[in-house]
């Protein structure tokens, strides 16, 4: 989440009346994450999310989004609540840009990783895949690793990353003539990042705004990336984390031999597209006048490191 595009009076204005907001109902930036305008909006003692969506997007893709949304919500998967307006539409336009309205989810970001959160984490992924086997959401804009790497390389790459180029570029090289198109697919998070995830009286997941078509172990390898390798836990305590983590997503959804054989390599290539994605935020794209949360690549590196890429048996 970020805050790109700033509401003028009358954008509020037309969010209120398309909304049948209170006309006092105050919206509060959002600084947090890195590709979309986000605020919070309070309308008395209700509590909602305006998103705009940034960036080249097909709104039938984006209508998939919001109808996928409702579905997971109809089969016990917790998770964003977009609102509708008295005519049943989930969206307008602001300053040229899709605008809806979700549901506030109570409770507290995750912040700490421990056994129980991952169970439940692997239970409601697992659900999720299973719903959404065979199903499709297209983008323009992808959290994508070639797609963020051919962004970056209108810069001096070589310049810009000085001791870390070649270390980069040679995991880049090991990873992109892996072939995944063959693994079970259907729509992904494809951002399950510890603060898209609320606990309250559920585990509930939010900021599907880069759900889309690919391998289901894409959400996989974030998790274990950026939940538990990220955190330099022991590696006995890594590793029983992970296992914790697979086995509860085994009881919705059983992986497959091929998706166990590529799972590591899965984990080298989401953490070069964050990596790369963080690269192209803060060093290709202007975003200087930008409200936006500043976030290192370096701090991703360890990702890289040989001694945190084993193969997981579990």
């Amino acid at each position: 989440m970020a805050v790109y595009t700033n509401l003028t009076k009358e954008d509020k204005k037309n969010i209120i009346d398309f909304y049948n907001l209170g006309e006092n109902s105050k919206f509060i930036e959002i600084s947090e994450g890195i590709l979309n305008t986000n605020y919070f909006v309070e309308d008395n003692d209700k509590k909602y999310v305006f998103r705009l969506l940034e960036g080249k997007r097909n709104i039938e893709e984006e209508l998939k989004e919001l109808d996928f949304l409702d579905l997971l919500n109809e089969n016990g998967v917790s998770c964003s609540q977009v609102i509708t307006n008295n005519s049943e539409k989930k969206y307008l336009f602001i300053q040229e840009r899709m605008g809806s309205l979700f549901e506030f989810i109570p409770g507290d970001k995750v912040t700490k990783i421990n056994p129980d959160v991952l169970k439940k984490i692997g239970s409601i992924l697992g659900k999720m895949h299973k719903l959404s086997s065979g199903m499709s959401i297209e983008r323009e804009r992808k959290i994508e690793l070639d797609f963020f790497y051919e962004k970056i390389i209108t810069i001096d790459l070589k310049e810009l990353l000085k001791d870390n180029y070649d270390f980069i570029m040679n995991k880049y090289k090991e990873v992109k003539e892996v072939d995944f198109s063959k693994l079970p697919e259907g729509i992904v998070h494809n951002d399950i990042f510890p603060d898209n995830v609320f606990i309250g009286k559920n585990l509930s997941l939010i900021d599907f705004n880069d759900c889309m078509k690919a391998p289901f172990i894409i959400d996989l390898a974030i998790v274990i990336n950026f939940w538990i390798k990220i955190k330099e836990f022991s590696k006995d305590e890594e590793k029983e984390l992970i296992k914790i983590f697979l086995n509860s997503y085994e009881e919705e959804r059983k992986l497959s031999s091929e998706e166990k054989l590529l799972l590591e390599k899965m984990l080298l290539k989401i953490a070069l597209t964050f990596i790369f994605l963080r690269i192209y935020k803060f060093y290709v794209e202007d975003n200087s006048d930008k409200n936006i949360e500043v976030k290192n690549y370096e701090d991703l590196l360890i990702l890289l490191k040989e001694d945190k890429n084993e193969i997981y048996k579990y």
